[in-house]
């Protein structure tokens, strides 16, 4: 697998009125047998909803699932008994292992933005887990917010995943090193990157596998997410 630099232009975008939603991996409606996953990672949505709208109760199972929120709310109801109001900046784990029903809904009258992302698990059957926490960004570095090691991360995932979120001056720089059986995926929310003389907008990706160290300069104030998964 190659290093690719997708652009948004080229992302299927569903719009059902009430959500409309970039789906950056084959999703529902939308289906590509050669864009199933990227590693580890099964789904990735960016999904805006309107108010008074959201996912009624559904089920899934043996998928670790974690929710970024950009702005607005969510309110989550489960089976479990789980209630939770998470907000801009929050975010939300979730452990559907042996079969979970909950519901993810926009109560208020504002649009809520937010990115839907989906990981297989190490392990099938997992107890089922509802968690939530509120992150603080600390700016001009990437800040974890969710992994499979339980000592320094805000959110537990059962997959080999590290998930970050960066929110970056303009003229600020990071490297990123891609260790081996390693992928580098990375979207941009707001603001532009620029990566082997190539810059990311909003709505961009980056797929990269090859080893080795990258450097990123955010162009303007920035904000993206980083997800290093295994290949």
């Amino acid at each position: 697998m190659k290093n690719q630099i997708i652009k948004s232009n080229f992302v299927y975008e569903a719009n059902h009125g009430w959500l409309r939603s970039r789906h950056i991996f084959s999703f529902a409606e939308y289906f590509d047998p050669s864009n199933m996953s990227f590693g580890n990672m099964r789904v990735f949505n960016d999904d805006f909803i309107a108010g008074k709208s959201g996912f009624g109760l559904h089920p899934h199972s043996n998928m670790e699932i974690l929710t970024i929120m950009l702005s607005g709310e969510i309110t989550h109801t489960d089976n479990l008994g789980n209630t939770a109001t998470i907000k801009s900046g929050d975010i939300q784990t979730m452990s559907a292992g042996t079969g979970i029903l909950h519901s993810e809904e926009n109560l208020s009258n504002d649009e809520t933005h937010l990115f839907q992302i989906w990981f297989t698990p190490l392990h099938l059957g997992n107890k089922l887990n509802y968690r939530d926490f509120k992150v603080y960004l600390v700016k001009n570095k990437l800040n974890l917010l969710a992994s499979n090691n339980k000592d320094d991360v805000i959110g537990y995932l059962d997959s080999d995943v590290n998930v970050y979120r960066g929110n970056f001056e303009k003229g600020h720089s990071f490297d990123y090193k891609i260790g081996k059986r390693r992928g580098l995926f990375l979207y941009v929310n707001k603001g532009e990157l620029e990566i082997d003389g190539e810059i990311l907008k909003s709505g961009d990706q980056l797929r990269y596998t090859e080893g080795g160290i990258y450097n990123f300069i955010s162009k303007t104030d920035s904000d993206f997410v980083i997800i290093d998964v295994k290949i």
